[in-house]
């Protein structure tokens, strides 16, 4: 996810926090101070501020150990996991591939909410054990239960993107054996519930309290763009179900020898055809990628005298794709990387190149035609 910083492993997966992470940690604290100060009189003014950010950081590791659940069992189940990511709204596995199957996704999504669940009943128990008492201890594990509860019902709720849309899904996915129409009920239902919290929030806003208004109209906003974002993953996937790099790509890319100088490249080619980068060839061979980045960085008296295979991005540091490659699966791939093209190779060959732009292209032209294809 841009804009995050990476913090640690654990167990092998890297933990990353986001900058909006920062924002949540000051609400947090906000909320959590005021619920202590009318839960817990007496205390000192500063030792509301403490607990109330030592509750938040211990919130956010709670929902570290949510999402480390749901990533364990996904790598238990063979898919990759880059990376855990802590935002504003909590936090996200990065899986580099989706399940496969129904019962692979019902495991992965119901593991969250009761991870959830297990911390909050354990912080009840210890609570349990300092009946009676007021100290910042017994407080913070009765705020750590009571959060903890509260995230693993409300991720329990059956609308997409929440683990409960992805339990529903998994449970509708298994029965008709169709992905996009459990896709396509799952995010209905949580656009549902997403508006009912923007609105809910709206009249908390203005009527009830400023802040709970706000949490729950931000909730809902975060939960509508990602039940449709779902919804257009699927209908994408759907229609690009079968189809190859081959079916999609343009095979005759603009290709320069690495034995040629930059100041030729740019007079010939870049500036003639008003390209922004060029594979490089040597011999029959692919040989890398040069873009106008590489070239500025270079010092333009050197143009002359520099070849382009001294200043290009080497084969081994580019992502590259197969003509017979699925097109879903480069995709996925394109857009983990963020990148618009990918050089297409068959035996060290360049026999093509797979831009952004082919694969719009290729969807307009499909959508204009009429033509879906009923994948499950």
């Amino acid at each position: 996810m841009p804009g995050s910083l990476r913090i640690g492993t654990i167990a092998g997966i890297e933990i990353r926090v986001h900058v909006s992470w920062l924002i949540i940690v000051v609400l947090i604290s906000w909320s959590a101070e005021s619920w202590f100060s009318a839960s817990y009189p007496g205390w000192a003014a500063l030792t509301y501020w403490l607990v109330g950010l030592l509750a938040a950081l211990l919130l956010f590791a709670s929902v570290l150990a949510h999402e480390l659940a749901h990533s364990l069992v996904a790598r238990a189940r063979g898919l990759p996991v880059k990376n855990i990511t802590l935002f504003i709204f909590g936090g996200v596995s990065d899986l580099e591939q989706e399940p496969k199957s129904a019962g692979v996704e019902f495991q992965m999504a119901f593991v969250g909410p009761i991870t959830s669940l297990l911390i909050g009943g354990l912080a009840y128990l210890f609570w349990l054990a300092l009946a009676g008492a007021s100290s910042p201890l017994a407080a913070l594990l009765a705020y750590l239960a009571l959060t903890n509860v509260l995230l693993g019902v409300f991720n329990l709720v059956p609308g997409f993107p929440l683990d409960g849309g992805r339990v529903l899904r998994s449970i509708i996915w298994k029965i008709s054996g169709n992905l996009r129409t459990a896709t396509r009920v799952a995010t209905l239902l949580g656009q549902v519930i997403a508006y009912l919290l923007i609105f809910t929030g709206i009249w908390l806003f203005f009527t009830v309290d400023l802040i709970d208004g706000i949490w729950f109209g931000l909730i809902g906003w975060f939960l509508l763009n990602g039940a449709q974002a779902a919804n257009s993953q699927m209908v994408l996937e759907t229609m690009l179900k079968g189809v190859t790099v081959r079916q999609v790509m343009n095979a005759s890319p603009v290709t320069i020898s690495a034995n040629i100088a930059v100041q030729k490249l740019v007079d010939e080619v870049l500036l003639p055809r008003g390209l922004r980068s060029v594979f490089v060839v040597q011999g029959e061979q692919l040989a890398g990628l040069i873009t106008l980045s590489d070239i500025r960085h270079l010092p333009r008296e050197q143009w002359e005298q520099t070849l382009v295979g001294w200043a290009m991005l080497p084969l081994e540091r580019l992502h590259t794709a197969t003509p017979e490659q699925s097109l879903n699966e480069v995709v996925a791939l394109m857009a983990t990387h963020n990148v618009n093209q990918l050089p297409v190779v068959e035996d060290g060959h360049l026999v093509g190149v797979l831009s952004r732009e082919d694969i719009i292209r290729f969807l307009e032209v499909r959508q204009g035609l009429g033509l879906e294809t009923a994948g499950k």
